[in-house]
């Protein structure tokens, strides 16, 4: 649905009927409204009051909602009631008064419902309480505004009212409450660049003396700025010379185990090629060999033994070796009583030996052409075996170690990720970590600065200059605001003075037809300095030829009080921009011949403007332009009948 807004001010409408279903005392009653004056009359209690009150309600009056239950207002033994109002939208010059719409009439219905649901509609389509005001208030129509619509007591409330809220009320039904706003937002802004003023003026002294402290304390923050860069750079230097320390240790033990592996393979092949040779060997020294067996693996043994100890001196010298370049100097030490224990052994073996060969001189010499090829590949072979042993072993104790350094790379990657981009570094841990330690000291030596630092002095730098130049710009601005809040002053003055100026022009007429007088005056704005607040609306009427004295709820009695507040109402009646007004009991403790008066006056300022009027009394109407309509009540039911 689009929003519901009256097309224009100014945009008239009228209220064509008024249907009420379980409303009050009316079960279902259709009150038909013309153009002009309704006059709705009928005895004490037959329900006149209550059309005036569902209008009210319909409208989404403030007034009625507070002081009174919604839920109260259904018919007894129902559980629901509609208040239905039905306006004219017919085009007129090509236009509707509500565009949104498309019929001739425009039906808004307010629901209520006993368990406290209430709701409208607006041709049938659900819409808010808010949408309704603004529909509402486009056409000047407020029906929270007592000048507008005046309920029954309303007007002892009227006599109650402040003069400040009888002023407010005035303009708000005339339309001229924006001349009030904008006096008012005149005087709020300037209020506002009063203040700006003095809060400029605290900041520049303000700035002025912080502007010093903040210079030196932006001299450290980009010191430390320096340092937190360096410190950061150390802490990745850090991460990376352990994890580049670790790659290289890797990198060595590859090697060695490359060099190991390329061994073992050579080993292999050559323990193959041996193994060949000792099979040929063999067979041709089977026919000697039983002979000689017992002395010859004697000395096979003895030889086997001296050899296996000369490798394991080779190999251990070559562990040495390679330890010495490691710089492990435990395993360096250990090696050497090993290699110190091998040797003496091996010269036993050798003694041993040389006995045996005593013994053996003359069949070895017999034998050795044919002998020594076939030992040398035999010794050959176990010390082939030997060393591939030794090797399988090296490479285990290679690939453990690498092992571990693999779990110290891995343990690092995700320390590594944090420390960015790759930093080739040469320096050893202990060396950045020092660093860091000297640079976390010169940290902490400038103590606490703010993060926001740079951004303050930064600020506070221009702040200054800045400020002064505002202070410029708001001199001004509080120049031209008090020529502006003096010139809507001025404006609002004169149009509310000739406001009530014209309003008491009329008030006196009226008044005069019941032999009284009056006025319409503004007060509390004494040559223009009052505040708009406190300027209000005061009547003075006097009765009786006494000269007018001010209108208040004790000075006046009941007919007064209600012939005066209707002889201002009927002063006001061209001027409000709301094409709808009603006033219940107009005529409450008037005089007859006031009633009379008053009703005359109200023909002549009322026809041209649809007006709803109640009157608990009988009048005399001959006027037939009178849409006269009479409320009975019968067997606990309200009924309408329309006169003419």
């Amino acid at each position: 649905m689009p929003t519901l807004t009256a097309d224009e001010p100014g945009t008239s409408i009228w209220l064509k009927e008024i249907i009420l279903e379980n409303f009050m005392s009316y079960e279902y009653a259709r009150i038909p409204l013309k153009q002009g004056l309704n006059l709705i009359s009928g005895p004490n209690g037959a329900g006149k009051s209550s059309i005036l009150l569902a209008i009210s309600v319909a409208l989404g009056q403030i007034y009625t909602e507070r002081s009174k239950r919604l839920s109260d207002l259904i018919r007894r033994g129902n559980e629901i009631a509609r208040i239905t109002l039905v306006f004219d939208n017919e085009e007129t010059n090509g236009r509707r008064p509500i565009s949104f719409s498309d019929a001739d009439t425009f039906m808004l219905s307010r629901y209520l419902k006993s368990g406290g649901n209430y709701w409208w509609e607006a041709d049938y389509k659900q819409i808010s309480y808010e949408e309704v005001t603004r529909l509402f208030k486009g056409f000047g129509l407020d029906p929270n505004n007592m000048l507008i619509i005046m309920h029954q007591n309303t007007m002892e409330q009227f006599s109650l009212t402040s003069p400040q809220e009888k002023l407010k009320l005035l303009e708000a039904a005339v339309g001229f409450s924006a001349y009030r706003e904008k006096v008012i937002e005149a005087k709020n802004r300037l209020e506002s660049i009063i203040s700006e003023d003095e809060s400029i003026s605290e900041l520049l002294g303000r700035a002025e003396e912080s502007l010093g402290y903040w210079k030196e304390m932006h001299e450290k923050y980009l010191l430390r700025e320096e340092l937190e860069e360096r410190r950061r750079w150390l802490k990745r230097e850090a991460i990376w010379a352990r994890f580049i320390k670790q790659e290289a240790a890797l990198k060595i033990l590859g090697e060695r185990l490359k060099m190991r592996e390329h061994a073992l393979e050579s080993n292999l092949v050559e323990m193959e090629d041996t193994k060949e040779r000792i099979k040929e060997w063999r067979g041709k020294l089977d026919s000697w060999k039983i002979n000689s067996k017992e002395s010859f693996y004697e000395f096979l043994h003895l030889e086997k033994e001296e050899t296996k100890f000369a490798v394991l001196a080779e190999h251990l010298r070559e562990n040495e070796r390679s330890f010495n370049e490691l710089g492990k100097n435990k395993e360096i030490e250990k090696i050497r009583e090993r290699l110190k224990e091998a040797d003496k052994r091996r010269e036993e073996l050798r003694e041993e030996i040389s006995k045996l060969q005593s013994k053996l001189g003359a069949f070895d010499r017999s034998l050795e052409s044919n002998m020594e090829p076939y030992i040398s590949y035999r010794v050959k072979e176990e010390v082939l075996r030997f060393k591939r042993d030794m090797l399988e072993a090296d490479m285990k104790t290679i690939e453990a170690e690498m092992e571990k350094v693999n779990e110290k790379l891995a343990d690092l990657l995700l320390t590594k990720k944090k420390a960015g981009e790759r930093i080739e570094t040469e320096r050893k841990q202990s060396e950045i970590e020092n660093e860091i330690g000297l640079v976390n000291a010169r940290v902490e030596a400038l103590g606490e600065i703010p993060e926001e630092t740079e951004e303050i002095y930064s600020n506070y730098s221009k702040l200054f200059d800045e400020l002064k130049e505002k202070s410029k710009i708001v001199a001004t601005n509080k120049r031209e605001g008090l020529k502006e809040l003096d010139a809507r002053k001025k404006i609002w003055r004169k149009t509310i003075t000739d406001l009530l100026d014209s309003i008491t022009s009329s008030f006196q007429q009226i008044l005069s037809g019941i032999g009284a007088t009056g006025l319409a005056r503004l007060v509390n704005v004494e040559d223009g300095e009052g505040d708009i607040e406190n300027a209000g609306l005061e009547l003075f009427v006097g009765f009786r030829g006494s000269p007018p004295v001010l209108f208040d709820y004790y000075t006046q009695s009941g007919g007064e009080k209600t012939a005066s507040i209707m002889a201002f109402l009927l002063s006001i009646q061209q001027l409000l921009r709301s094409p709808f007004r009603a006033v219940d009991e107009f005529d409450i403790h008037m005089d007859p011949r006031n009633r009379e008066e008053i009703y005359k006056m109200m023909l002549s300022s009322m026809k041209n403007s649809e007006s709803l009027l109640i009157t608990p009394s009988q009048i005399t109407v001959t006027d037939p332009s009178v849409h006269i309509i009479v409320v009975q009540k019968a067997y606990g039911k309200s009924g309408v009948r329309e006169v003419r």
